[in-house]
């Protein structure tokens, strides 16, 4: 029976936690990576039984360890940072998946479809609140598909609000 190491980055709410649960496997693990102390009390009260979570409180530019990782989980982490702390950040998790393991990636999309006017309110307002209340470093997106380009394939994706948000699933190959 395989054991199977789950890194999860920025997992707000830990809404993703309860959901992991559902799948009814005895042998997960997850690391529960996240900046701020509040997100993780509030993922500590969620419903979630039959894996086993160990939660650190810190940014992932800060994490060390020295496991690897079957799968790692990103939702909606990306759309907080510059172009600089993408490369360093993607680079840090590349190490950490090991070959074969599946990346999950959520964020909202850097596309041509988001020039339509409702999109470029939305992602001004919410980069407006986001830069107030939790200290962002951004004001825009920035297209992280070409960092997956090389060694990793796109298993499935799905879109969501008009091409707003994206489900990716990669899988690494080097």
């Amino acid at each position: 029976m395989n054991n199977y190491k789950v890194l999860l980055v920025g997992g707000g709410t830990g809404w993703i936690l309860e959901e992991i649960s559902k799948l009814k496997r005895n042998n997960v693990s997850v690391v529960y990576v996240e900046k701020s102390l509040k997100m993780i009390e509030l993922s500590k009260k969620r419903n979630y039984e039959n894996i086993s979570v160990e939660f650190v409180n810190e940014g992932i530019e800060q994490y060390k360890t020295d496991k690897n990782f079957d799968v790692i989980l990103t939702p909606f982490l990306f759309d907080n940072f510059m172009e600089k702390k993408i490369q360093f950040v993607f680079k840090k998790l590349d190490a950490l998946l090991s070959k074969k393991g599946f990346w999950l990636y959520a964020d909202f999309t850097d596309d041509a479809m988001n020039k339509q006017l409702w999109k470029k309110y939305l992602l001004k307002t919410m980069y407006a609140f986001f830069s107030l209340t939790a200290n962002i470093e951004t004001q825009r997106l920035v297209n992280v598909r070409p960092y997956f380009a090389d060694k990793y394939e796109m298993v499935s994706e799905q879109l969501y609000y008009r091409h707003f948000i994206q489900a990716v699933a990669y899988r690494k190959i080097k």
